[in-house]
């Protein structure tokens, strides 16, 4: 039986991107022409979209104007993280590579749920040198909504798979609830800004990836 893993980037894979959190505030100023703080919106575990209509509803722009202009923001976005791209941006965390390779070997899966939009996370993916264990993703440009990437995902990996099948695993609340939404399995890591014990709703949670072997116990049952 097919079993489709699904992984978080930012706080899962890798860590958080410098370029790609200070693209937010450079985006709001250019296009929206509003001053915002990247740095104290609790922003963990959103979307991208739902990061800039956040932001920019706190400085009091509609969601008319936000909705106007949010094609040419997403590709200013893109443009910054693009243009100013640095190793950074890419870290992998501590034994993502072995994991993945596990993962791969015992004939699983891999796709990405991310609430980086598609082409942000998918030059991150390459430079990090792995994007080819991914066969398919949600992203942040396709949702504001994070578990409606799950049908993403399933739609791009273009066949029917049971949803008690399918895992998430990610660092934050809003994943599991993610998980919750989208009557897939949650798995919480601890690698991301919260502690293990916000991550107690997921069917499984890990402290990282070294315990590989614990993660692909669960796979298995």
């Amino acid at each position: 039986m097919v079993k489709l893993i699904l992984f978080d980037i930012d706080g899962t894979l890798m860590e958080e991107s410098p370029t790609h959190t200070a693209a937010f505030d450079y985006v709001c100023k250019e296009i929206y022409g509003v001053d915002t703080d990247i740095e104290s919106f609790p922003r963990h575990g959103m979307t991208d979209t739902g990061i800039m209509y956040g932001l920019l509803k706190k400085q009091g722009i509609q969601e008319v104007e936000i909705k106007a202009k949010l094609d040419i923001a997403f590709q200013a976005l893109i443009g910054y993280v693009s243009t100013n791209l640095q190793p950074a941006d890419y870290k992998l965390l501590d034994n993502v590579k072995n994991m993945l390779d596990a993962v791969k070997v015992n004939g699983y899966i891999s796709g990405i749920l991310t609430g980086n939009l598609q082409p942000i996370a998918e030059i991150r993916l390459q430079h990090a040198g792995i994007e080819e264990y991914f066969l398919t993703g949600g992203y942040g440009s396709d949702s504001i909504i994070r578990s409606k990437l799950v049908d993403y995902a399933i739609q791009r990996y273009g066949k029917n798979i049971n949803r008690s099948e399918i895992y998430l695993i990610g660092d934050t609340p809003l994943d599991i609830k993610a998980a919750r939404e989208a009557s897939t399995r949650a798995v919480g890591i601890a690698t991301g800004v919260y502690p293990i014990t916000d991550l107690n709703g997921a069917d499984l949670t890990l402290k990282n990836f070294k315990d590989i072997n614990k993660l692909i116990d669960f796979l298995k049952n």
